[in-house]
């Protein structure tokens, strides 16, 4: 069970982060991206998406900070579902935390995860252990929607398992099932504030299959998108249909308003 409370105000917000980091990728990783909210850009994140068998490391979000607050916010792949197809769902140990089976694919692109766009530069990780070292920081939140959560999910555990900051705080959206029962009940353990915003009818909440040995983590907090947006699958999946049935002040995107 989760140790703290979610409220959708911090759901929200940390989603808000979460847009930007879509904002960054789509506006071609500009060298003036300022983070939201006023928080200072502490570095931007990276990894290489594993389409071919060169290295491409993209944009995929950011570490940002505002006095003792620092959030790390990181983005899906707008090809999700297609990438989740041609996932073969094989789970291996989690090389960073002894405790369960994660999906490979999953493993494999958060080992790539660094603060600069090329294999010599530091994991997310590490870059964070110096700048939380000194006690300035007392909270860390991090944020993700879709593969991003994946990817989100497997940092909270690395940062906590390896006591870089104990029980971060931190709010998935679209989530698939991440590691099998073993790394579930690890990743609770050392991460009780964490929730998992799943929307209904999101196929990608639906994945990888329980059949194959895959569980979530906790805590979820379902949601239901079926009285404001679209009744279709890409709707279903979208940040903003999220963020927008948790707060209807939040516009729905615009291919996902009703007609």
């Amino acid at each position: 069970m989760p140790s703290g409370s979610f409220t959708v105000a911090e759901a929200v917000e940390l989603g808000k982060f979460v847009l930007a980091a879509y904002d960054l990728f789509a506006a071609n990783d500009p060298p003036d991206f300022v983070p939201p909210a006023g928080y200072q850009l502490l570095s931007k994140i990276y990894a290489d998406d594993l389409t071919d068998n060169l290295p491409d490391y993209k944009v995929f979000g950011f570490i940002a900070q505002s006095g003792s607050d620092v959030v790390v916010a990181i983005r899906g792949t707008e090809g999700v579902f297609e990438w989740l197809m041609d996932v073969h769902f094989v789970p291996i140990p989690f090389p960073y935390v002894a405790g369960g089976r994660t999906e490979q694919g999953f493993t494999n692109f958060y080992s790539t995860m660094r603060v600069g766009p090329d294999v010599s530069k530091p994991r997310v990780v590490d870059a964070l252990q110096p700048l939380i070292a000194g006690g300035a920081v007392k909270t860390l939140r991090i944020a993700g929607h879709s593969l991003g959560s994946a990817l989100a999910t497997l940092l909270a555990i690395d940062v906590s398992g390896n006591a870089v900051f104990p029980g971060p705080t931190v709010y998935t959206f679209a989530s698939p099932r991440v590691g099998d029962k073993v790394f579930a009940g690890t990743y609770d353990n050392l991460v009780p504030n964490s929730w998992r915003v799943s929307n209904l009818n999101d196929i990608v909440t639906q994945l990888p299959p329980s059949f194959a040995g895959y569980v979530h983590v906790d805590a979820e907090y379902p949601i239901n998108s079926d009285a404001a947006a679209k009744h279709t699958v890409p709707c279903w999946h979208d940040l903003l249909t999220y963020l927008n049935t948790l707060d209807a002040t939040v516009a729905l995107g615009g291919d996902c308003v009703p007609s």
